[in-house]
């Protein structure tokens, strides 16, 4: 009787290993992947503190501020990238040229806002950028979530 359950067993033994698969459904993006057109969803930050300090959420169409950025833009190609802003009063501003090396957009403006900003994550929907801004005259770095147009 032993034998026969160790025979099962052993016979048994290849379909258990065989019908394993990972749990871990993540795509893997290329390089490429952020190619597209992407529109601006969220900004997040951490203000310094205790306990690691607070995290700050702002969806863009709610930022406070009569001439608040409520909208970015971005178009990527795999070298390129293009930034189109819209501002609460005054509206659409001037599209700004950038470069994309090694996941890392430069843009040519001289705005000391328009930061190199590098491409953190992507998927199929959200692109992943951090950046520095300059908020109340220190330099913040700031997560920007992206959603595909």
């Amino acid at each position: 009787m032993k034998k026969l359950v160790a025979i099962c067993a052993f016979l048994a033994l290849p379909f258990a290993f065989g019908s394993c698969s990972s749990d871990d459904n993540t795509v893997k993006r290329n390089e490429g992947d952020y190619v597209g057109e992407w529109v601006t969803d969220e900004l997040s930050y951490t203000i310094p503190g205790p306990n690691g300090g607070t995290l700050m959420k702002h969806k863009f169409k709610e930022f406070p501020g009569p001439d608040a950025v409520i909208e970015d833009v971005m178009v990527l190609t795999k070298d390129k990238a293009t930034l189109t802003e819209t501002k609460k009063q005054s509206g659409v501003q001037p599209t700004v040229q950038g470069t994309i090396n090694n996941k890392v957009i430069t843009w040519t403006s001289e705005d000391a806002r328009h930061t190199k900003r590098e491409i953190k994550e992507v998927t199929e929907k959200v692109l992943t950028v951090e950046y520095d801004i300059d908020m109340r005259g220190a330099n913040l770095p700031v997560t920007v979530t992206y959603l595909r147009k």
